[in-house]
């Protein structure tokens, strides 16, 4: 063989090498997506209404996942890139029970198969992380319960009685018939946990509290029978509920408002 057809020889690999490198390389540089991280704390954020949690739940979520990371640098090659793109449009279209719903539903979410076939083993821990990341603390959980009860309070009075003042009522509502509530919820685990974690003790207090804080009539927190079960033994006890009701029916009669 002469040197000239060893040389035409070798320059025609090293072409055909560099084609071959240089498609694997367009494949990987592809445009960035939204990543299963930036979907499932999107509909975090959503469901719970929590808007300054998004930061901390990207932060989380993407330390669960490092598949997000190269989603949204663009580094997926196709075939990986519409598994996360199917992965995202189930996330879109999820209901919120996952994160609201009754203790069944909180407790027994999963991230959709989609997502787990695009994201792996990562794909639970980073919906629970998204799931943690949006709720408060149970510290936090307790004054924020407290102050949803009295805020219907408030409004059922005020509306009685436009000369009420609202600041007024809220402090004395939250300082008085209320406190104990607080204190009796401050008493019990309430930190947010699922799967292997799970905390049944809060899966039943966000149900107390989501549906305490949907009621369609504020004046319906003055009786007993606006309060789910599921804040009992959760939240208050049941041989308090029945006080803080009339503490709460005195509160109204001290400010000239007689419920119905």
């Amino acid at each position: 063989m002469t040197s000239t057809l060893r040389n035409s020889i070798l320059f025609s690999l090293a072409t055909i090498g560099l084609i071959a490198c240089g498609a694997a390389k367009d494949a990987l540089n592809g445009d960035a997506q939204t990543s299963y991280c930036e979907a499932v704390c999107d509909w975090a954020v959503e469901c719970s209404g929590e808007e300054g949690a998004l930061d901390a739940c990207l932060e989380a979520t993407r330390a669960a996942d490092s598949n997000c990371a190269a989603a949204e640098n663009g580094e997926l090659n196709p075939a990986s890139s519409t598994l996360v793109e199917d992965c995202v449009a189930t996330v879109d279209s999820d209901s919120c029970d996952g994160l609201t719903g009754s203790i069944d539903a909180q407790g027994t979410a999963t991230p959709s198969t989609a997502c787990i076939t695009s994201e792996g083993t990562s794909a639970t821990a980073t919906y629970d992380a998204a799931r943690t990341a949006v709720q408060p603390s149970g510290a936090e959980f307790c004054d924020d319960l407290g102050e949803t009860i009295c805020s219907h309070v408030v409004d059922c009075l005020v509306g009685e009685n436009s000369e009420l003042v609202s600041d007024t009522l809220q402090a004395a509502c939250v300082d008085g018939p209320i406190s104990g509530i607080v204190t009796s919820c401050n008493a019990v685990d309430l930190e947010v946990g699922y799967g292997t974690d799970a905390n049944p003790n809060r899966l039943s207090a966000n149900v107390c509290s989501n549906t305490l804080n949907g009621l369609d009539d504020s004046c319906a927190v003055f009786t007993a029978d606006a309060w789910p079960p599921e804040c009992v033994g959760s939240v208050v006890e049941v041989s308090e509920l029945a006080s803080v009701v009339e503490q709460l029916i005195s509160l109204a009669a001290d400010n000239g408002v007689e419920l119905p």
